[in-house]
């Protein structure tokens, strides 16, 4: 049974459950007369998203898009397949991404070589996407939702440099993918206030583009920031910064770190500090609290992130 929040706008936020988890990905479905889905999750939440849609009452027809930020299998693993199940639509996609939709064998290497015997649990049957259904969106394009209701999508390198955003005017939102980062509910709803990273995963994190990104995000009218990874978050106005300031943070504890010889696994362990420092002022909170446990598999992927951009830079 999917969990359906109405958050306003005709947009309604669906919980796939990456990885058996609750609040940890999300999808959205804009229930306008062409209905949008953004984002799909892996292949086996897809069964939520359409649950979902039945629930609401929206036939399958009229599905026109299936928008997917980029190509990580946590947000578009499941578009071969629900581009079988709703056969109207349009999958939209960054032009870097597309062919790793029309064929996704190498998605699918990459991710059997880093999760090895979970990726059938974690990420099912990743089908491929029609090449003619794809639609790959120029960088300010419109899509239309119905009279009164369009969708501009904005390219937006930096996290990956085939993710790509949603603009919604009516909802003053920004679907922002993994390019304002990530919100994490069970630690905000502790210290009783949003709290976001960003995200710096390998290979293609690039801490200059991120900024210019998020620079030319900052200047659209947006008041909501609707992340996949989790939920929508108000004050769009002080989340850019944030974001901004701790990318760069994130960059310069990378160089020092590996200026001074050291590695990953003590990036990682800065970045903890620096985390911890942040939640110190709210109470007690450590590396054990249950709450934390959502961080771990993204700070490790950060600080990998961050090793492989220095890497790259030196060799040039």
């Amino acid at each position: 049974m999917s969990t359906i929040l109405n958050l306003g706008h005709q947009v309604h936020q669906i919980d796939v459950r990456e990885q058996g988890r609750t609040e940890r990905t999300s999808s959205y479905i804009l229930a306008a007369e062409n209905v949008a889905i953004i984002e799909t999750g892996a292949s086996p939440g897809t069964v939520y998203l359409l649950d979902a849609l039945k629930n609401l009452g929206i036939a399958v027809q009229r599905v026109k898009y299936i928008i997917v930020t980029h190509i990580h299998l946590d947000h578009s693993g499941g578009a071969g397949q629900l581009a079988r199940e709703l056969p109207d639509s349009r999958i939209i996609v960054h032009p870097r991404g597309a062919r790793h939709l029309i064929d996704p064998s190498r998605l699918v290497a990459g991710a059997r070589q880093l999760y090895g015997e979970r990726f059938d649990e974690f990420f099912g049957e990743v089908l491929p996407v029609p090449a003619e259904r794809i639609h790959t969106p120029e960088d300010g394009e419109n899509l239309e939702l119905e009279e009164g209701r369009t969708l501009t999508i904005y390219h937006t390198p930096g996290h990956a440099r085939h993710h790509l955003v949603v603009h919604d005017p009516v909802a003053r939102g920004l679907f922002s993918g993994d390019a304002m980062g990530s919100c994490y509910p069970a630690l905000s709803r502790l210290i009783e206030r949003d709290y976001i990273l960003p995200l710096t995963p390998p290979s293609e994190f690039d801490p200059p583009t991120f900024v210019e990104t998020l620079e030319r995000l900052s200047k659209l009218d947006v008041e909501n920031i609707y992340f996949t990874h989790f939920g929508r978050a108000a004050g769009a106005k002080s989340i850019f910064p944030r974001v901004r300031e701790l990318v760069i943070t994130f960059a310069e504890i990378g160089r020092s770190i590996l200026d001074s010889g050291g590695g990953a696994k003590e990036i990682e362990a800065t970045l903890w500090d620096l985390v911890l420092g942040e939640l110190s002022q709210y109470g007690e909170i450590d590396r054990n609290h249950p709450f934390l446990k959502y961080l771990e598999s993204d700070m490790e992927l950060n600080a990998a992130g961050i090793v492989h951009y220095f890497q790259k830079m030196k060799k040039g």
